[in-house]
């Protein structure tokens, strides 16, 4: 492989590696994986183009694209509605497979034994509602155990505090060992303002944990209040509140959110279904040609 950079200065000299390369192994489909590397791709290359959008499409990156794909439904609406190419637009969600990683145990994170783990992994930004989360747990008797790293580290740190959680928390920062987290939570909350699709959502049905999210894109896409997670409106601490607890106290509940968490892993996110879904859009692309 070779590594390009997005310095515009030698962006042309990029393109021309692409060039020479495309000529070289003559591929049946180019895969654009985000939507800025559609940029290394010339428009002359003849080769049918697959561009993937995993945040809010700008289609002006997508000038070498013929086809387009989206890792939600909404994502797919919204490059339906940009390019007038319903036809031309997928969806291929990621899949929740994790690399297993070394065991974790609660002390290493000064958790007591008899606390329930409120786990969030998600980066420290004003988007993903940990300020939601840390509100919503005040008077709930458990540990949040807070993976990831972002801009607002500092000022969710200081809410902690003064909320009175300080004990009751660990931030972590940026984690690679996402397997193990889980495999020590009873909660995984994803309390967010906006996200796209919320790839931590299958993470947690592929190892069995409960998801409680709020009604943000993807989760409000693919949760069924109290079969496969729990849903709140975004922004209402009280509601997320409430369904923490209902989970937490309700042990039926809790079971059925994992055994429907696993059907919805199993039907729709898993390796083997994601792939499979990617392969057939592969040929469907061959099938037709470029047509830019």
């Amino acid at each position: 492989y070779e590594k390009f950079t997005f310095a515009k200065w030698q962006k042309w000299l990029q393109k021309g590696v692409v060039q020479r390369n495309i000529k070289s192994y003559a591929p049946d489909v180019i895969h654009c994986w985000t939507r800025r590397v559609a940029t290394f791709v010339p428009k002359n290359s003849k080769v049918p183009t697959l561009g993937w959008y995993p945040f809010n499409p700008k289609m002006r990156r997508a000038g070498a694209c013929d086809f387009y794909m989206g890792i939600s439904k909404h994502q797919v609406t919204l490059i339906e509605e940009i390019t007038g190419r319903s036809d031309r637009v997928f969806l291929i969600t990621p899949f929740g497979k994790l690399i297993d990683s070394a065991p974790l145990s609660r002390e290493e994170f000064g958790i007591p034994a008899d606390k329930p783990i409120i786990l969030m992994l998600a980066r420290m930004h004003p988007f993903k509602g940990v300020d939601i989360l840390l509100r919503a747990s005040v008077d709930l008797d458990v540990f949040l155990l807070l993976a990831g790293d972002g801009p607002e580290l500092r000022s969710y740190k200081n809410l902690a505090r003064d909320l009175g959680l300080e004990s009751r928390v660990c931030f972590t920062g940026w984690r690679t060992d996402r397997s193990a987290l889980l495999d020590i939570a009873d909660i995984l909350a994803v309390p967010s303002r906006s996200e796209s699709f919320g790839t931590v959502m299958a993470e947690a049905w592929y190892k069995g944990v409960p998801v409680v999210a709020t009604r943000a894109g993807g989760a409000d896409m693919y949760i069924n209040h109290a079969v496969n997670g729990m849903l709140s409106d975004v922004e209402d601490v009280n509601g997320l509140r409430k369904n923490l607890r209902a989970v937490l106290e309700d042990k039926t509940l809790g079971s059925r959110l994992i055994a429907e968490g696993t059907r919805t892993y199993e039907t729709q996110f898993s390796e083997e279904i994601v792939m499979s879904k990617l392969l057939l859009t592969y040929e469907e692309i061959i099938r037709r040609g470029g047509a830019k």
